[in-house]
């Protein structure tokens, strides 16, 4: 069994260690319109670059990012970066929730002409290119509108009829039922999903009740203390592993190696506009969850075994359903 990486097909058994929710560059709709900008793509690939040889020297293998079409999706770019750094990178088909992505042509299509684009992505690739996406990232906000449920509902029958994974964006770590529901409904296997961003949840108990339901969930933030602290995180994913749902527990960073705009692309505090790079990385290399946090983890009765099963055998189980 195997997953579509953006440089050729990747064998469950090559996948090796793998970060679900990682990013090499977002880019918002609009940044090309500021004076200031001026992307250096010999800089943008250099440092991407650099950031992943970081993490294959830490036995890092593959790399899924989920960015959204919206979102600066660059597969040129990707194929590029995984060349020069020996890191397999998995990027993705699918449109981001609606205050950020779904463009208006698409916002009027139905479901089924929605979950048709997809399957031209996943068989055919992107455009011109050929490169060819081996996940489906789907999102909601902070509430689920009715383009949402629609681009949910195309998501769930694209990996009905390719086998691939969907890994999700949950706007404030809400709605992750809705989006199990959704995918139910249109014939999804849940063991192929991700439900992504649960690091705001206060209590580990909703995030322990999706993956109740089947599906993998995403402690997928570490390092973003601004969202939630590592200590509950970290206490979040050990109360998962002590009661017996180390299996369907993913844990990544969504960090971005950087940026093409120039300026920061979301808001931050002013005290950080000097250095909107340093401050998207928090002063953390992108190995922090497999040491710190890991450790972290260590010191909550978590052990070696369980990491390999978070690390390894879920990610391989998510994207290519190779136990």
């Amino acid at each position: 069994m195997q997953v579509m990486s953006v440089t050729g097909p990747v064998a469950a058994e090559d996948l090796g260690p793998t970060l679900v929710h990682e990013h090499i560059i977002i880019a918002l709709p609009g940044e090309e319109l500021d004076p200031r900008y001026a992307p250096n793509r010999e800089l943008i690939v250099q440092i991407a670059v650099e950031r992943l040889k970081e993490l294959h020297g830490h036995g890092i293998r593959t790399l899924v990012d989920p960015c959204p079409i919206e979102l600066g999706r660059d597969p040129q770019l990707y194929a590029e970066v995984s060349e020069k750094s020996g890191v397999q990178i998995i990027f993705a088909t699918g449109f981001y929730f609606e205050a950020l992505g779904i463009p208006g042509y698409w916002r009027a299509r139905d479901t089924e002409e929605i979950a048709e684009f997809y399957i031209h992505e996943l068989t055919h690739g992107v455009g011109k290119t050929g490169l060819r996406p081996g996940v489906i990232k789907a999102a909601t906000g902070f509430e689920v509108s009715d383009n949402e449920r629609r681009i949910l509902a195309a998501a769930a029958q694209a990996q009905k009829a390719m086998g691939c994974a969907i890994i999700t964006h949950t706007e404030h770590s809400r709605h992750g039922d809705v989006q199990q529901q959704i995918f139910a409904e249109n014939g999804a296997d849940p063991g192929r999903i991700l439900i992504g961003h649960q690091d705001e949840q206060t209590a580990w108990e909703p995030i322990r009740d999706l993956a109740a339901r089947g599906t993998f969930v995403g402690i997928d933030r570490v390092g973003t203390e601004a969202l939630a602290p590592d200590s509950r995180r970290a206490d979040h994913a050990a109360a998962l592993v002590k009661h017996g749902y180390a299996g369907h527990l993913c844990l990544s960073q969504d960090r971005v190696c950087t940026l093409s705009a120039a300026r920061f692309p979301f808001r931050i505090p002013h005290a950080a506009k000097l250095d909107p790079v340093q401050y998207m990385q928090n002063g953390r290399p992108l190995s922090y969850v497999f040491t710190e946090f890991a450790a972290m983890l260590r010191e909550r009765g978590v052990s070696d075994v369980d990491l390999d099963t978070i690390f390894r055998a879920n990610p391989r189980r998510l994207l290519t359903g190779m136990p």
